[in-house]
């Protein structure tokens, strides 16, 4: 059974929110929910601005790198930049070599093999930069615990300017410079910057100091910026915000040729929202690195060229197409190994298997903590080398767990909510037994209980289309920002349908006697055998706009549904009670 728990209510401010912001109380309300205490936070949060991106140069060493790079145009250098294969790396990859090239430097790029090199610079990968002749790499992503990696390109001759932002490691490599925004001293606007987002940073400080005042070309990174940033799950506030609200409105005028025919061959009409980013763009943008190279995703993005543009596309969502049937077969596998006892008796997922792709599990780990509200870490077996990765749950650091297992691994990496690691298949089982053990101290069953949070409870009759265009003002969505649930009671069935293939949706007609409901319910078809006609329900929901034969209605995202709470006092817990 899921927990709902509804935020704290705060009524003075949220009145004092609706008064001078000119916005209704459940708007004000969700605003609050969010962590927004004063009118100035409100006030942004709802009309973000470019003006309110804070100053480049508050990023250490960022004008030291800029200058490095303006020195290398002067002196005629080879430069590389070195990015990461995943969505986040690519976009930032090419804002940097676009703004490079505005500049008058012609750099060229080297983005690693997934499974060949591994993430981020590798002594194999500096041998061979260093052979080119180039004597400046700038990293994209990627770089701040590479200090074996930038120690040799020291001896061998280059500079390395870092551009990421990673959690910093104990010790800093010795790099020409590192500009991470996590190293601004206190909090920050700038520190949950996406790696695209410090390379837009980075490229805002070079065009300052090179003298340009062409906003104009800063302004239409902004779409690149926006995808990495949506893409790498940061919390969508502050700078993030910004980015990607008026980077989305850049990506919709379909201006830069690849975005425009891989939105295109993902069959997108009309505007593009975060879900557009996370479930059909990103995922292509992914495959490529994941199955193949992302140096294919890479020239899509730098491509001026309609036809390979469109060819490009083309070819990502193929090996999307691909990715996805081997996604499919893993996941049934995966499922197929889990019962209720298992779920019952572990506090984590652990599984191998042979073969699996090491470019799908992690989607599938994903998938495993969406439906059983546990961390879960997968280990596909390749001729004797396993490939894990793991996701976590929120308010439980998965990279922590690991980290206490690092003697097993041959590499490992990653952050609080997702890591990735490789290991000797012999030394899986020790893994395991180890991760088993600290799973049963450390989980307890309240972290590991499915909660819901409820912004508000809402009457039927207050359910209409201009709400949920008011709501829209919230857009986008995501980590730090989530999209409202909302909650009614006690609501009956007047229809019930299984919808899509085989079934696996669920439509519903509810009714509180006056107002009528349309409902559904994405991948919950299984619940039509559990509801019937003749009792009442609690609903949580998400807010949404059905369009149908030019016409637009109310609809209703179904979250969870219950019975209806008979003492309402004990199945409601608020937050804090």
């Amino acid at each position: 059974m899921k927990k709902w728990l509804q935020f704290a209510q705060q009524p003075e401010l949220k009145q004092q929110f609706a008064s001078e912001l000119k916005l209704s109380p459940l708007l004000a309300q969700v605003l609050l929910n969010r962590g927004i205490s004063t009118l100035k936070q409100a006030q942004g949060f709802l009309n973000p601005q470019l003006a309110e991106l804070c100053d480049p140069f508050e990023i250490p060493n960022i004008d030291q790198a800029a200058k490095r790079v303006l020195q290398a145009r002067a002196s005629g250098e080879k430069v590389l930049v070195y990015g990461d294969y995943d969505v986040d790396g690519v976009t930032g990859t090419a804002i940097m070599l676009h703004s490079l090239k505005f500049l008058g430097i012609s750099a060229e790029y080297y983005i690693p093999h997934r499974y060949d090199e591994g993430y981020s610079l590798s002594q194999a990968s500096v041998k061979k930069i260093a052979a080119k002749g180039v004597k400046l790499v700038i990293t994209v992503d990627c770089g701040t615990a590479s200090l074996r990696e930038i120690e040799q390109a020291k001896a061998l001759g280059l500079d390395v300017i870092v551009t990421d932002h990673h959690n910093l490691p104990v010790k800093l490599p010795a790099a020409y410079a590192v500009v991470n925004p996590k190293l601004i001293a206190g909090e920050h606007p700038s520190k949950n910057l996406s790696g695209a987002g410090v390379a837009f940073k980075f490229a805002w400080a070079l065009l300052r100091v090179a003298g340009e005042k062409d906003s104009v070309f800063l302004t239409s990174l902004l779409d690149l910026a926006a995808l990495g940033t949506i893409s790498d799950v940061v919390p969508l506030t502050a700078e993030n915000r910004v980015l990607a609200v008026r980077g989305l409105k850049l990506l919709n005028e379909r201006k830069r040729l690849g975005l425009k025919h891989l939105a295109e061959v993902s069959s997108i009409k009309g505007n593009l929202s975060v879900n557009h980013v996370y479930f059909a763009l990103a995922p292509r943008i992914n495959a490529a690195g994941r199955l193949e190279h992302a140096t294919k995703s890479l020239e899509l993005m730098l491509t001026e060229d309609e036809a390979q543009a469109r060819a490009l596309a083309l070819e990502l969502n193929k090996i999307n197409v691909r990715r996805r049937g081997i996604g499919g077969d893993i996941k049934e596998e995966v499922f197929s190994r889990l019962d209720d006892s298992y779920i019952s008796e572990n506090q984590l997922i652990l599984l191998s298997g042979e073969n699996w792709h090491p470019g799908v599990i992690g989607i599938v780990a994903s998938q495993l903590v969406d439906r059983f509200v546990r961390p879960a870490i997968l280990v596909g077996v390749n001729e004797g080398i396993g490939r894990g990765s793991a996701r976590s749950i929120s308010g439980f650091n998965v990279f922590n767990l690991l980290n206490s297992c690092q003697d097993l691994f041959i590499d490992f990496g990653g952050h609080a909510g997702a890591a990735g690691f490789e290991i000797k298949a012999d030394n899986i089982a020790a893994l395991f037994s180890r991760l088993k053990e600290a799973g049963a101290a450390s989980l307890s069953a309240e972290a590991l209980s499915p909660k819901i949070m409820i912004d508000a409870k809402l009457a039927p009759s207050e359910i209409t289309m201009s709400l949920i265009r008011e709501l829209e003002i919230l857009d986008p969505h995501g980590e730090g920002n989530p999209t409202p649930i909302f909650m009614s009671q006690g609501l009956k069935l007047s229809d019930l349908r299984r919808v899509g293939n085989n079934g696996q949706h669920l439509k519903l007609k509810m009714t509180d006697g006056q107002s009528n409901l349309e409902t559904i319910g994405f991948n919950l078809g299984d619940l039509a055998d559990q509801l019937t006609y003749n009792i009442g329900y609690d609903v949580a929901y998400h807010l949404e706009a059905n369009e149908w034969n030019g016409f637009e209605t109310a609809q209703l995202r179904l979250v969870d549904i219950r019975e209806a709470a008979i003492n309402e006092s004990k199945t409601n817990e608020r937050m804090g009670e």
